[in-house]
């Protein structure tokens, strides 16, 4: 029996890169004909053998499309620093800013813990959020396939806008405009769906590390647990 773990790696591994390199070899062997499975790749005659070898392309594109997608995380990483600034808590910004600023506090509050917890010499060798991801794996693996399921939705929706850019522009050039401009249309959503996916895998992780050491489940001495919450700020209670 597999545990939680184990099971949604196995998630994040199908929703990162085997669905979204399965839908573009599908989308691929549209477009081309028998150019996949034909000119590139000797086609086996054995259904068996053709699935396999779909799938084998599916794995190397889907590869390539998480390599592509995660230099969307500069740009996600730009637009949540512009929402931290004072400016963008009122008005229609705020509907985006306000779980931005639960976020910053969250990681404010773990980072207090990681640095009360951890040794200063061994401080600098991981972020808060790695940090986070590795206790929660080696201490509460259903805290841990939380994040996890989050981060599969989120890295999913990230490797599709990169489809639908890809989808569009193949498109486009083909002369199918309304195809062309409903798939450039979806890139809008498919984006704010990865920031809201990635934000609140980050968010719950967070979370998660504050719980448990509030409830006296991770390492550390009374002081260090009184070090650990003392950071200013607001609650985190909603």
């Amino acid at each position: 029996m597999p545990k939680p773990n184990e099971l949604y790696l196995g998630v994040l591994d199908f929703f990162a890169i085997i669905l979204p390199g399965a839908i573009a070899a599908a989308l691929l062997e549209r477009a081309l004909g028998g150019a996949v499975l034909g000119l590139w790749v000797t086609v086996p005659k054995s259904e068996a053998g053709q699935w396999a070898a779909f799938l084998v392309i599916a794995y190397l594109l889907g590869h390539l499309i998480f390599l592509t997608g995660s230099y969307l995380d500069l740009l996600y990483g730009g637009l949540t620093e512009r929402l931290k600034q004072p400016q963008y808590a009122q008005g229609w910004w705020s509907v985006a800013a306000k779980p931005v600023g639960k976020n910053e506090l969250a990681y404010l509050r773990a980072t207090a813990v990681r640095q009360a917890l951890l040794a200063p010499e061994g401080q600098n060798g991981v972020n808060t959020f790695q940090w986070a991801r590795a206790v929660l794996t080696s201490r509460c693996p259903a805290a841990a396939a939380d994040v996890q399921q989050l981060e599969a939705d989120s890295k999913f929706f990230r490797s599709f806008v990169v489809l639908t850019v890809v989808t569009g522009c193949a498109c486009l050039a083909q002369g199918r405009w309304v195809e062309g401009l409903v798939a450039l249309v979806l890139v809008i959503p498919c984006f704010a769906r990865y920031c809201e996916r990635r934000l609140k895998s980050t968010t719950q992780a967070y979370i998660h590390i504050l719980t448990m050491h509030g409830l006296g489940e991770l390492a550390g001495k009374p002081e260090e647990r009184a070090a650990a919450t003392a950071v200013p700020g607001p609650s985190l209670r909603p």
